[in-house]
């Protein structure tokens, strides 16, 4: 699921939330999502906790994941840090749990960059490209840093680069009726029949793979997904790699881009796009406990 950051990424958001609702959807016209059990903990993470003050070399990307519902307690502390903005935005949902978990991502977000950039998080200011997708307003000291955030079912993961342009996605593992039909729809005829000569026990999550991928890509170049999703064709097998295979049916093009997949807890999967073709992945965990006064930055 996409996660846009500035306001005026609005009609990027509306986009692809509506995609979302369409891809999943059955066409009965029945609603595909039943009530779902509470994500894992992230205490079931693989991902070890992250270090007080990481180090992100110029070639690594470091992607974090965190269990929002877990961090609510702390709920003040990450509204302190957002902007008015913000804070707008998070009074206008209807829910209080997705309110709550508004605050946190967002806060977590500021924390995070707040760390590399050694700067209080309540004074990160964000805009936006040309193309809308979020970036950090202006240069501090020299120093800035490529980022993309998203979110499901309250698990959240941002990713995070100094040199490379890059994109983040993940989605929970859920049953789809009419996978097949739906991938018809979305996917291109290459990655339909892969998904098809896919034993049944590995569908769903090949299905995820797919999608998590190509969302990455086009998050990392801020391009809308409506008519783009099947002129990118990803590698969706279950396993330890992934590869952008062609980008409008140019493969030249494709290679100067790296897939990463995360496996950020179980049930889920997910996806860094970046513009490199050598980069080294590094993946944290937030801690539970909300960090003492002083270890924020």
């Amino acid at each position: 699921m996409d996660e846009t950051e500035p306001e005026v990424n609005t009609s990027i958001q509306m986009e692809r939330t509506a995609l979302d609702a369409k891809k999943f959807a059955p066409s009965t016209g029945a609603a595909l999502d039943k009530p779902q059990p509470c994500p894992p903990a992230a205490s079931e993470s693989r991902w070890p906790l992250s270090p007080a003050r990481p180090e992100l070399a110029r070639d690594e990307i470091h992607a974090w994941c965190a269990v929002l519902d877990e961090l609510a307690s702390d709920l003040p502390a990450f509204a302190e840090t957002l902007s008015a903005g913000e804070r707008q935005r998070a009074e206008r949902f209807q829910f209080d749990r997705d309110r709550k978990r508004f605050i946190v991502r967002h806060g977590l977000l500021r924390m995070i960059l707040g760390r590399y950039l050694n700067i209080e998080p309540a004074r990160l200011s964000f805009t936006c490209e040309s193309r809308g997708k979020p970036a950090l307003a202006g240069v501090l000291d020299g120093r800035t840093l490529h980022f993309n955030l998203s979110h499901s079912d309250g698990l959240a993961l941002f990713a995070v680069a100094r040199r490379f342009a890059l994109g983040v996605d993940v989605e929970r593992i859920r049953p789809i009726p009419e996978i097949d039909q739906i991938a018809g729809k979305f996917f291109s005829a290459r990655e339909s029949a892969m998904l098809k000569a896919l034993p049944a026990e590995q569908k769903l999550e090949a299905f995820f793979n797919c999608w998590t991928r190509k969302e990455a890509y086009l998050k990392a170049t801020g391009q809308g997904i409506a008519d783009a999703l099947a002129q990118i064709e990803v590698s969706l097998v279950p396993g330890p790699t992934a590869q952008l295979l062609n980008i409008a049916g140019d493969a030249r093009e494709a290679s100067s881009w790296s897939l990463h997949p995360l496996a950020p807890a179980p049930g889920f999967t997910g996806a860094v796009a970046v513009k490199a073709r050598d980069s080294k992945l590094a993946c944290w965990r937030w801690p539970e406990k909300f960090p003492a006064a002083g270890t924020i930055r």
